[in-house]
């Protein structure tokens, strides 16, 4: 993972995912508020370290790996000392990054990989974009993960709420340590290649389409402190 480590350095960015124990059913906003969720996890990767914060376990261990693992308190003096970095989540815009601000000041730009496939889809059917799977997409374009042996470990967001209720929290940090660095692998190929290669519902076969990150989805992180405001 050297070149991805040298390449999200030159870029000044890292992945990330975070992740709350509380299912949305539970609260009385249901999943529409997102700063609403308490903050049970959080994972970072900058190509060659995952830096993880949970206070479950005192250490997580992926195969492979270097692997730093803090408590939750430790987050906030973190995101200081990376302070500028920008953050490139997938599906990050409407949860994760809510949810991260909520519980810590962040000064970093923020990109949500779903919002760039959302657009480049939209150009290639000349009509709406779509949204696709961090995983799927992962296969399709041939980007691989570490921390779990197989895709098919990869935990969807029901699952890993009730590995976490089970007592199996080192599970869950694994699918997000993996997710994390999917989102990190995905990002460099999207700028490096210029191209993504999707599912074409109306062929049902793969196609690549042009894909680019256009300025305005890059958002700074006081616009997610306005909306986080506003709920």
């Amino acid at each position: 993972m050297k070149m991805l480590a040298e390449w999200l350095k030159t870029n000044n960015a890292m992945a990330f995912r975070v992740f709350s124990a509380t299912d949305g059913g539970d609260l009385p906003t249901g999943w529409s508020k997102p700063t609403a969720f308490p903050l049970d996890a959080a994972a970072f990767y900058d190509g060659e370290i995952m830096v993880v914060f949970t206070d479950e376990v005192p250490r997580v261990r992926l195969e492979g790996k270097t692997t730093k693992t803090h408590r939750l308190s430790e987050l906030q003096s973190w995101l200081d000392a990376n302070q500028g970095v920008a953050l490139v989540g997938y599906g990050s815009r409407k949860f994760d990054s809510r949810l991260l601000l909520k519980h810590c000041g962040v000064s970093a730009n923020h990109l949500d990989l779903s919002d760039v496939l959302y657009e480049a889809s939209a150009r290639h059917y000349e009509d709406h974009g779509r949204r696709y799977d961090l995983r799927s997409l992962a296969i399709r374009n041939r980007i691989k993960q570490t921390p779990i042996p197989h895709f098919s470990f990869l935990m969807k967001p029901v699952e890993l709420l009730i590995q976490w209720q089970q007592g199996l929290s080192r599970n869950v940090m694994k699918t997000l340590a993996a997710e994390t660095e999917l989102i990190a692998q995905l990002y460099r190929t999207i700028v490096v290649k210029g191209e993504v290669r999707i599912h074409d519902d109306r062929t049902e076969h793969p196609v690549t389409v042009p894909c680019w990150i256009n300025d305005d989805l890059w958002l700074p992180s006081e616009s997610f402190s306005a909306a986080n405001e506003e709920e």
